[in-house]
């Protein structure tokens, strides 16, 4: 009942009985989630195109600094315990490149399901992401004699803001889905 409510690939779990050693089925696992690229892959995607102007009159483009060689990859499985229950859990592999990174997470949760009438449910869904931090990294910019090396935010440091200034924009975000609740009923007609 609960499985018809995820869409997935399904492998039996075992586990030993402890009477007779005997390998026998515990739970049903199935593969519940695949996404590549988190909310914060998509905002940091979205600096790729910007660039600026040096003071020598070179263009320098943030796609070197912003594109990473994997993308956030998340699998989610859930194993069903009884027919209305089962545990959701997985794990994304995180994100780097030059000037960020994105942590790797663990996602926990849980779905239950109750036959609500006799075309009808009603279902319960809840996780939580651990982990998954976006942090990006400031530049090392040298201003001449206006104002030597200094660190700056590299997405700000062609503007008006003193180099100090800019480093208080640097991302330092969990991500926004981190904590989820959801419940639906659905009424098959």
């Amino acid at each position: 009942m609960l499985w018809s409510l995820l869409a997935g690939v399904s492998a039996p779990a075992l586990a030993f009985q402890d009477r007779d050693w005997q390998l026998v089925p515990a739970a049903t696992t199935h593969w519940v989630e695949f996404t590549q690229g988190s909310e914060l892959s998509k905002l940091v995607a979205g600096y790729r195109s910007g660039g600026f102007e040096s003071a020598g009159g070179q263009w320098v483009g943030f796609d070197k600094w912003y594109r990473p060689k994997m993308v956030d990859t998340r699998l989610t499985w859930m194993t069903q315990l009884s027919p209305e229950f089962g545990v959701l859990w997985g794990a994304s592999t995180g994100e780097r490149a030059e000037k960020y990174t994105i942590a790797p997470s663990l996602k926990l949760g849980f779905v239950y399901q109750i036959k609500a009438g006799p075309r009808s449910h009603l279902s319960i869904r809840a996780t939580s992401v651990i982990g998954g931090r976006l942090q990006e990294r400031a530049c090392t910019a040298d201003y001449g004699e206006i104002g030597g090396v200094q660190q700056v935010h590299c997405r700000l440091a062609a503007t008006e803001l003193a180099p100090d200034q800019t480093l208080k924009y640097l991302i330092n975000a969990l991500p926004p889905d981190r904590h989820q609740a959801q419940i639906r009923y659905t009424y098959i007609f």
